[in-house]
């Protein structure tokens, strides 16, 4: 027997998932080194950057805002970003997502709505290590700089 209703569809981890959270009021200034999972509601002004061997989450909420690049295992966005994103895994964004920044990736979902001003790259299984060297490499000088 079919419903009527739809599906409530629910992209990522559920809130009590993610080990740290900022919320909507916080905003930092410099970068962020994760090793597990990360939600933000606020605003970032700096890198997140996901820790040497670790297969790490990133969620970026509706309302949102990051200046700065993201590289982690696996990316949610919602809000809005200003900057390059890289994984190796997967990147989902959803129908409010603004990205302004060219996105490497080993799996894409985009909803309809989310809106990317940049190239999207895919990297293939044999390049991800080379590529993610590569980006972090790039990430480490611009924090220096």
């Amino acid at each position: 027997m079919f419903s009527s209703r739809k599906k409530q569809k629910n992209l990522g981890r559920s809130v009590q998932d993610f080990e740290t959270i900022l919320g909507k009021t916080v905003r930092i200034d410099g970068n962020v080194v994760i090793k597990q999972s990360l939600r933000i509601d606020g605003c970032l002004n700096g890198n997140i950057l996901q820790e040497d061997g670790a297969q790490a989450t990133v969620a970026i909420g509706p309302e949102a805002k990051i200046i700065g690049d993201i590289r982690a295992h696996h990316i949610i966005i919602a809000g809005s970003i200003q900057g390059n994103i890289f994984t190796s895994g997967k990147i989902e964004l959803v129908s409010s997502a603004q990205v302004e920044g060219d996105i490497t990736y080993g799996q894409i979902g985009i909803e309809i709505g989310s809106i990317i001003t940049g190239k999207l790259l895919n990297v293939s299984a044999g390049d991800q290590n080379d590529q993610a060297n590569e980006i972090l490499a790039q990430m480490k000088q611009k924090a220096i700089a």
